[in-house]
């Protein structure tokens, strides 16, 4: 079974050269989330030194690195709805539900009702949302 290590919890102990790091924590792939935990408890207090001397610095970027490499396989990033794009959009550009009508040609209600959910996008809604934030239809579908 897998355990957390046991950072120092006291920034003025903590290793200075490479070789104690590594004592510390190995740098090695990530398998799991507890490891993860780990290494991002290492990263957050050496990220937050006032300073880092050299071997402090290069064990922080081989540790940062190592989490991107498992965050990038491990994590699924989850593609936004198309209506959660378009309030993006919207609320990016400061615009309201009613400026949502008026681009869409229709009556002041639709736009509420299309981010309340009520109302789907249509394809002319979505050519014509397309057009009006310079993006590709396929971020509204």
């Amino acid at each position: 079974m897998k355990t957390k290590t046991q950072a120092p919890h006291d920034r003025q102990k903590l290793p200075t050269t490479y070789r104690e790091l590594c004592d510390l924590l190995l740098p090695c792939a990530l398998h799991d989330d507890i490891e993860l935990g780990n290494m991002q408890e290492i990263v957050d207090i050496l990220a937050t030194l006032p300073s880092r001397n050299t071997a402090q610095q290069d064990y922080l970027e081989t540790l940062t690195e190592l989490i991107e490499s498992y965050e990038s396989h491990a994590v699924p990033i989850r593609k936004p709805s198309g209506l959660e794009t378009l309030k993006f959009l919207l609320a990016e550009r400061k615009l309201t539900a009613s400026d949502l009508s008026r681009l869409l040609g229709k009556d002041i209600s639709l736009g509420y009702r299309i981010l309340g959910g009520e109302r789907r996008l249509t394809v002319q809604h979505i050519r014509r949302l397309a057009e009006h934030f310079s993006v590709s239809p396929a971020v509204f579908i």
